[in-house]
């Protein structure tokens, strides 16, 4: 769970970041984003060389993922485990940070609570994240949609409980606009559809990209829905322009991880890496925002066996 820069206590650099990122939300015409897309990509690969995840292959996902702006993955991770995960976080706190901002257990449910998010220190930690996260087939489909090595800008494990209260801001469909993001996510508890599962509103990624970002009603979004159901372990990956949302479970809480690559770091947020007690070590590119420094002898030993993620359809 990554923090917003707070204003009232915002350096000189974060007033910069933050001037930056509202400056790029009047690049609205998608072809002038293309070629600022382009131009950063010139410079990620003046400044660092080639990926060393970039492959040619002989089958690529992406075509599908670039038309429709969403991919599902097969089962990234196996019900055992995903229950795994889960006993692991009954032992932690969460924080209401979208309510009253109290920290509580999965045993005391604060009555009003919608979304429930673990700090980072829990989230990588956690059984699991770190090596999907950085599984070497996911960062291949990654830097074959994006161009170039991403870093993770988001990483989260995110409880949402059934509630007849409005839907929170994530639960009205809503676009992110920074250039160069997606988001995989994996749901750890069974979806179906009365437990809040994801929707994204299929090709609105192409659309031009709005100076105002805003909230959208179910009947503002006319494009084709498409709903995620499926077990624990279901995956699937998401272009971050375009219009998506996590709905309101009406019966079953719903418990989710979330990771956000991105070529750039998010000038939203104010990024404190966590320290990972793990057995594994991570190339530090990738993690630098959410994992603390390794020192220099444990570079870049990024591991996760290859899976075989893509199924042959974009639904």
């Amino acid at each position: 769970m990554q923090t917003y820069i707070k204003i009232d206590n915002a350096s000189n650099s974060d007033l910069v970041r933050l001037a930056a990122y509202y400056c790029q939300r009047f690049i609205t015409s998608p072809w002038i984003r293309r070629m600022a897309s382009i131009m950063l990509l010139f410079i990620l690969r003046h400044r660092y060389g080639r990926s060393e995840y970039a492959v040619a292959r002989q089958y690529s996902a992406c075509p599908l993922f670039r038309q429709h702006g969403y991919i599902n993955l097969k089962e990234l991770l196996s019900k055992e485990q995903c229950a795994e995960m889960r006993l692991y976080l009954t032992a932690h706190t969460l924080l209401d940070s979208r309510g009253s901002g109290r920290c509580f257990t999965l045993d005391d449910i604060p009555e009003a609570c919608k979304i429930g998010d673990y700090p980072l220190a829990t989230v990588i930690n956690c059984p699991h994240v770190m090596e999907l996260a950085n599984n070497k087939e996911i960062l291949q489909l990654i830097v074959d949609y994006l161009g170039f090595t991403p870093v993770i800008t988001g990483l989260s494990l995110r409880w949402t409980f059934p509630s007849s209260a409005a839907p929170d801001e994530v639960q009205s469909f809503h676009r992110d606009c920074e250039i160069g993001s997606l988001k995989l996510m994996v749901y750890l508890t069974d979806v179906d559809a009365d437990s809040g599962p994801h929707t994204f509103a299929a090709g609105t990624h192409l659309d031009r990209m709005p100076v105002r970002l805003r909230r959208y009603s179910d009947d503002e979004v006319c494009t084709e829905r498409v709903t995620m159901l499926g077990a624990a372990g279901t995956s699937f990956a998401i272009d971050t322009r375009g219009l998506h949302k996590g709905t309101i479970p009406f019966k079953h809480p719903r418990l989710m991880l979330g990771v956000q690559y991105s070529l750039l770091p998010c000038l939203l947020f104010d990024y404190e890496p966590a320290r990972y007690t793990g057995p594994s070590t991570f190339g530090q590119y990738v993690n630098r925002l959410v994992v603390l420094p390794e020192p220099a002898s444990t570079a870049d030993r990024a591991s996760a066996g290859a899976l075989n993620l893509f199924r042959n359809d974009a639904g």
